[in-house]
């Protein structure tokens, strides 16, 4: 074989083998020559752009990337190839690929020299980098905007607040700040699941803004609370008359899942230079205002006023003496007893949380559990509840005392902290008590986030050997299907059907349904708040299994329990 036919033979075989290895990239591969000639390519090259492999083979590389890649990057006048190439080498170019239907996309570009017998060719690694560019914008989008909604967030409100009050400032004009907050937007967010009330938002979002002129701004800061930002008002009364147009757009009805929900809005007003020269202080301001108008009855609006300030400083004065209430021991515990109707004998206490304020007095749980759990002081007085109420048991146990389960209200930020189920088991070992002893009340919102999660947490309680009751049963997520997919043990129907059961169809209705539910599911029913022999006839007619309520006993404070528990108490009266 002459030497020529054999150097012939080493090219075609090293072309074979350059050409498995472009096949073998995960990138398009385009070669070219130094006349900006396609040369070779690889099958995800054709798919990329759109040819067929012998539609490229001997084109001008402008073909597919029309932005002078040849020109740019390799026929530079003033400079040789090599220079060229030197400059590039590792660099990744973000250029625009050109599809054989004419249709563009981002890709980037990675370059890379190749000696031949025909020259220095380049080697061009192409990566479609669209999903990148849809994430990164993605980014952008999110940086300044609601996810949900697409209204400016919390950090464009900033922006666009400071530039029109700087604008304001300098033509001596005003600036109407507008706060909003849905009126009992959780109860429509508990009883029909996130769904419904995140379609409710956006629909809530779309009615702001199409009440808006085209220099105001509709915000979102997160939740169910807006920002309006109306700018050149020339007078008070102006902004009052927006707060009406924005109640009254809300005063239709939403359809939302062939749903027709009611909902109204809160409206704080701060005004610049009123009420303020900085965005921060108008926002306090337009806050403070909208939890006075919630405080007047919802569905109105109010104007910021000095006394708003006492009422926000109050708020957290209480958040303050909250966070110093454990240590302090100023929170306790009462334990209301349970009641089996048919046999009358207590079954189960429900441990009730209480704070003696040193100043304001005996605090019911509604004035401070909210509270609790904005500012996250909800875990440590959860665990501090959980721990007291076990040791309790234990106590009275010990003592001979007749033992009766304990039930202990759980909230949703309690029940998906991290270790939740860790710290069950961690006091229950610690105080020596049997598990079927604590029943855990669960509020229906638990249900409605991530299902295979909860689903997976609840059995890992049920596995301890804890029974599970849902709280105030009837009043939120209206799908009971999860009723039988987690297995819950008791059902507690909620106080607002039993206080008018026996007088109002409605709520006759409702309770009968829920009790007749409950026992095809093979599921106990508690009624709360039973306060007289109607209520609770009505209630034994129709097979309820347990009350619990003033009718049988007021909750009682610890020294009383034991001689309830062991009978020296009256029985209740009939």
């Amino acid at each position: 074989m002459s030497s020529s036919n054999g150097f012939q033979t080493e090219r075609k075989e090293s072309e074979a083998k350059y050409r498995g290895l472009l096949e073998a990239a995960p990138d398009g591969m385009v070669v070219v020559n130094q006349d900006g000639e396609i040369v070779l390519l690889n099958a995800r090259a054709e798919k990329q752009f759109g040819y067929r492999r012998d539609e490229l083979l001997g084109q001008k590389v402008t073909n597919i990337i029309p932005e002078g890649f040849a020109e740019r990057l390799i026929a530079d006048a003033l400079r040789t190839t090599a220079e060229a190439l030197e400059q590039q080498i590792g660099t990744g170019i973000e250029l625009c690929g050109l599809r054989k239907g004419g249709s563009e996309f981002p890709i980037e570009i990675m370059l890379s020299p190749l000696e031949s017998a025909e020259g220095i060719l380049v080697t061009a690694a192409i990566r479609d980098i669209t999903e990148r560019k849809v994430a990164e914008e993605r980014i952008r989008f999110l940086a300044y905007y609601d996810a949900l909604t697409g209204l400016p967030n919390r950090t464009l409100l900033q922006d666009r607040l400071t530039k029109a009050l700087a604008s304001a400032l300098r033509r001596k004009e005003k600036v109407a700040l507008l706060f909003l907050d849905l009126d009992r937007f959780k109860d429509i967010n508990d009883s029909f699941g996130h769904s419904v009330g995140d379609l409710l938002l956006q629909n809530v979002a779309e009615r702001f803004k199409s009440g808006v002129r085209k220099q105001d701004t509709v915000g979102r800061l997160g939740g169910d609370e807006f920002l309006i930002v109306l700018t050149n008002v020339k007078e008070i009364a102006n902004a009052s008359v927006a707060a009406e147009r924005f109640m009254h757009a809300m005063s239709a009805k939403f359809v939302i899942q062939g749903r027709s929900l009611s909902i109204s809005c809160s409206i704080g007003i701060s005004m610049f230079p009123e009420d303020g020269m900085d965005g921060e202080s108008l926002l306090r301001n337009a806050d403070a205002a909208m939890y006075s108008a919630k405080d007047s009855g919802r569905n109105n609006f109010r104007f910021f006023t000095e006394d708003m300030n006492a009422q926000a400083v109050e708020r957290v004065t209480l958040e303050n003496d909250l966070r110093q209430a454990l240590d302090k021991n100023e929170l306790f515990l009462v334990y209301q007893p349970q009641m089996n109707i048919v046999t009358g004998k207590i079954i189960g206490l429900e441990a009730l949380l209480r704070w003696q304020h040193p100043t304001l007095g005996l605090m019911p749980p509604d004035r401070f559990i909210r509270i609790a759990e904005n500012c996250g002081l909800i875990i440590p007085i959860g665990e501090w509840v959980l721990r007291t109420a076990c040791a309790q048991v234990r106590k009275w146990q010990d003592e001979g005392i007749p033992a009766v389960s304990i039930a202990i209200n759980v909230s949703t930020v309690q029940f998906r902290q991290k270790g939740f189920c860790e710290l069950i088991r961690r006091v229950v070992n610690e105080m020596g008590l049997d598990p079927q002893y604590l029943q855990l009340e669960l509020t229906e919102s638990i249900f409605l986030d991530d299902a295979d999660e909860t689903l997976s947490l609840i059995q890992k309680l049920k596995a301890m050997g804890l029974t599970l009751a849902i709280d105030d049963f009837g009043t939120g997520y209206s799908n009971f299907n999860y009723l039988r997919q987690f297995r819950i043990s008791k059902l507690k129907i909620d106080r607002s059907f039993i206080r008018d059961v026996a007088v109002n169809p409605d709520y006759v209705a409702i309770t009968t349904a829920i009790i007749s539910m409950a026992k095809s599911l093979n599921i106990k029913v508690l009624a709360e708040g039973v306060e007289d022999e109607a209520q609770m006839s009505f209630l034994r007619a129709h097979q309820c299994d347990e009350i619990q309520g003033y009718y049988f006993s007021k909750p009682l404070a610890v020294d009383k329990v034991a001689a309830k528990l062991r009978g020296h108490t009256p029985e209740p009266h009939v």
